[in-house]
């Protein structure tokens, strides 16, 4: 059923929201997940509920606490000191590739260690163009996010490695994430006609699952197409995915 909703919030990532709906004497509070489905029009944005997370309240202001709690439990926002926001100048990559130099931030001894433990562990041999790439880009976006011309995408650019999905409090994703990269990797290995090794999730909205080659290339599977694509670089990823929306600043995730 079709609910008529009086109020809504979003997490800072996007991947939550709450809605409050007006009944004749109180206020209900409805928690709902992004859906990421390829039978989907990826051209929108689908939310469903949680089930068993709906809550009432006797006044809206109590509602709008409840949701924002619930909120904050499910994608508590990253605390940084800062609210700079950086402005983007130059062409769409150019943009891009300024927004990841200044996103820049080390990987350090530990987190390093830390990536060949998970793929050891998933019985994935790393290649060192793996191991490259996490030390290049497996920091950035940690403290900012590309703001883009429309407000509603900003928080869907994804730069994200797969040894990073331990420290969330879904343990199973990495598992199931690795199995899905695993099934296709004999068909990316046969396009590249080299080794290659799955390293995250690359690109905006519906970002394709990366693999990189013995040689440094990024190959992408994605879900609504079958052709492979290959890039050189991740920048290359998301700027040709963002080919509708432009990114403008780059701001820091603030509590």
């Amino acid at each position: 059923m079709q609910r008529e909703s009086i109020h809504e919030e979003y997490s800072y990532d996007r991947l939550y929201r709450f809605i409050v709906c007006r009944e004749s004497e109180y206020f209900e509070v409805w928690v709902q997940k992004k859906v990421i489905d390829e039978y989907l029009d990826p051209d929108e944005i689908y939310y469903s509920d949680i089930p068993d997370i709906k809550h009432t309240a006797d006044c809206l202001e109590r509602a709008i606490e409840i949701g924002q709690e619930c909120l904050n439990n499910l994608s508590p926002k990253p605390k940084y000191e800062t609210s700079e926001v950086i402005e983007l100048t130059g062409t769409k990559k150019g943009r891009i590739e300024e927004a990841i130099r200044q996103a820049y931030t080390d990987v350090s001894e530990q987190e390093m260690k830390h990536f060949h433990e998970v793929y050891e562990k998933a019985g994935i041999p790393l290649l060192p163009a793996a191991e490259r790439l996490y030390k290049r880009y497996g920091g950035v976006f940690r403290k900012h996010y590309i703001e883009l011309d429309e407000p509603v995408y900003n928080n869907d650019i994804i730069l994200f490695f797969y040894a990073d999905l331990v420290e969330t409090s879904w343990p199973n994703e990495m598992e199931r994430r690795f199995e899905e990269a695993m099934y296709d990797i004999d068909t990316v290995r046969e396009f590249a006609g080299q080794e290659v090794c799955p390293i995250g999730d690359i690109g905006f909205y519906y970002p394709p699952v990366v693999y990189v080659g013995k040689d440094g290339r990024l190959y992408c599977i994605y879900e609504y197409k079958e052709e492979i694509d290959v890039f050189a670089t991740p920048e290359e990823i998301i700027a040709d995915q963002l080919s509708n929306h432009m990114p403008i600043a780059l701001k820091s995730n603030i509590q």
